[in-house]
């Protein structure tokens, strides 16, 4: 959170603080502190109802139980540090307000369905919920008191972080549209949800920014300088030329060049390189340019036939790897349409584990990712140690419900993407039937046996459901490819997914990265394998969405 404040000091004209969140949490305060003792504290101002602290805590005193930590906080007279400004609206009115509006989706009815008691019926837990508000009386509408009121288990820490996502989504929203302010989206602290905003048009992808001034070396000038130089640090060139490329055509929609809804596509593909977005176009079907108003990348927008059904895919490529790059072309691409989900198609470097048959990758196989971590986000200490500080995260549970059913005993996976691969390859005049070598070394140098797989048998190329790892580092170090293998589990290191993930995240969007092994992550890297590896992630990625597709339709068919 102190990086964020950073930021909001180097771009905003003011920062609005919530006295409640100031005063109510632990946090706010340590995170603030050395900002409201500095040259810097003009910029802040506490903001809630009445017309001063005083005011105010004389109305928060009544909300809160005696005895409770609020209670008291109020009780005692808190000192302001900054200026005051007063609100217009009621937060608790516009949580309850959200709140009512909140039951009315059937998402949320699924979300408490096992919260809640097993005799209870929808309608009898709907009524309930619409009871909290009228219930609460003059007490605050915190979680806390809401799980006493609501029949849930209060104990349930899925059902409370529901709860305080609901609340905490409106009560920023409350905050942000009284004063048309803008905030932080792609935030990983706040799960990377959408932040409801005031003034959308200047709202800042936090997580791009952060990604960018990293690559360009700026970051760690910003975390560490003292907090009056903020300001005069963010007119240097290389952090204005940084922010300009982290927010591209502006975070939110809603800009005055742009088509006031995204359009509606099935699928989008994301790709690193030319030869990638090609080897989409031989699996899918060629697709024609589209340029979106605003936004400045060229698409290819395919037809794609599935039973008679013509399926929208609109297919990028990058116009520089990186995971800065990916993120921000996918904060574009998402802006522009509003796909289904989203897939990152491309090639990989391998982790091959010849000890351990169901972990051992080799070239042409096809790695699909159940989560990506992103390995060369780290924090090196004095005593030359290192600690990741990027946790692997799940990507879409739809790929993961799809790949469950496609896996397989005796082939590892469904084997209905060979010919689709096959015959993309003739297309490129490569022979199926005559692959290039796979030659495997060690970290010595010394050559390697690939271990016997029965699930080979049929096709010299296999599917793996794993983690991938993304970093910025082209990786050509055997030696470090299997610590990122033993430690963290890794199959296969790329440098692009960990941007589309956020990309992804931050617009509530599922995404799947698809990579197709290219080289051992050695000093024996050729181009031998590229297209061959592009293919055959593309049809893996057909297979996929074809799956998905067909089980939406039969799922109609039987509703209907």
């Amino acid at each position: 959170m102190d990086l964020a404040v950073r930021f909001a000091v180097m771009l905003g004209s003011r920062i609005l603080v919530p006295a409640a969140s100031f005063y109510e949490t632990e946090v706010a305060p340590k995170v603030l502190k050395q900002f409201l003792e500095s040259d810097v504290a003009d910029l802040f101002k506490f903001v809630g109802s009445g017309s001063s602290l005083a005011e105010f805590s004389f109305e928060k005193i009544e909300q809160y139980r005696p005895g409770s930590p609020q209670h008291a906080i109020y009780s005692a007279s808190p000192e302001q540090l900054v200026g005051w400004q007063q609100r217009t609206r009621s937060a608790t009115k516009d949580i309850a307000a959200g709140w009512r509006e909140r039951i009315a989706s059937e998402a949320t009815l699924l979300d408490f369905r096992r919260a809640r008691p097993q005799a209870m019926t929808d309608s009898e837990f709907e009524r309930a919920w619409l009871e909290v508000p009228e219930r609460l009386g003059q007490e605050a509408f915190i979680v806390p008191h809401v799980l006493e009121r609501l029949p849930v288990d209060p104990r349930n820490i899925s059902t409370q972080n529901r709860l305080h996502r609901i609340v905490n989504r409106e009560y920023f929203a409350s905050y942000a549209n009284d004063f048309g302010a803008a905030v932080f989206q792609n935030m990983s602290v706040l799960g990377g949800d959408v932040v409801p905003s005031g003034r959308k048009h200047d709202d800042i992808d936090f997580g791009s920014l952060v990604k960018v001034c990293r690559a360009s070396g700026i970051l760690k000038r910003i975390r560490d300088c003292h907090v009056q130089e903020l300001e005069s640090l963010c007119f240097e060139q290389t952090f204005q030329e940084a922010f300009a490329v982290s927010q591209t055509g502006g975070y939110a929609q809603g800009s005055n060049d742009r088509s006031p809804s995204p359009m509606r596509v099935d699928l989008a593909i994301l790709t690193a390189l030319p030869k990638e977005r090609e080897a989409v176009e031989a699996i899918f079907g060629t697709g024609n340019p589209f340029r979106v108003d605003g936004d400045p990348h060229i698409y290819k927008m395919i037809d794609f036939e599935i039973q008679g059904m013509v399926k929208k895919v609109v297919v990028a490529v990058l116009s520089e790897v990186g995971n800065v790059r990916a993120g921000v072309t996918g904060t574009d691409l998402l802006r522009s349409f509003s796909p289904s989900m989203v897939f990152m198609v491309g090639i990989a470097g391998g982790c091959p584990e010849p000890s351990h048959i169901s972990k051992h990758v080799r070239l042409g196989d096809v790695v699909v990712a159940h989560s990506v971590q992103e390995y060369d986000h780290v924090k090196r200490l004095s005593d030359g140690t290192v600690e990741f500080r990027d946790s692997p995260q799940r990507l879409s549970y739809t790929i993961a419900q799809i790949v469950a059913a496609l896996q397989s005993e005796r082939t590892g996976f469904d084997t209905g993407w060979i010919s689709s691969r096959d015959r993309a390859l003739r297309h490129f005049n490569i022979d199926p039937e005559n692959l290039p070598p796979d030659i495997l070394y060690g970290a010595d140098g010394v050559e390697l046996q690939h271990p016997s797989d029965t699930r080979r048998i049929l096709s010299p190329s296999i599917v793996h459901w794993g983690r991938i790892g993304a970093g910025d580092t082209l990786l050509k170090d055997p030696v470090f490819r299997d610590q990122l293998r033993d430690k963290h589990s890794i199959m296969a290191v790329e440098m692009e997914s960990a941007g589309i993930r956020d990309a992804a995240w931050s617009r509530s969007c599922e995404v799947s990265v698809i990579r197709g092994i290219v080289d051992y992550c050695d000093d024996h890297k050729d181009d031998n394998w590229h297209i061959i590896a592009a293919v055959s992630a593309a049809a893996v990625a057909r297979l996929l969405f074809e799956t998905l597709v067909k089980a939406g339709s039969r799922a109609g068919a039987h509703s209907a």
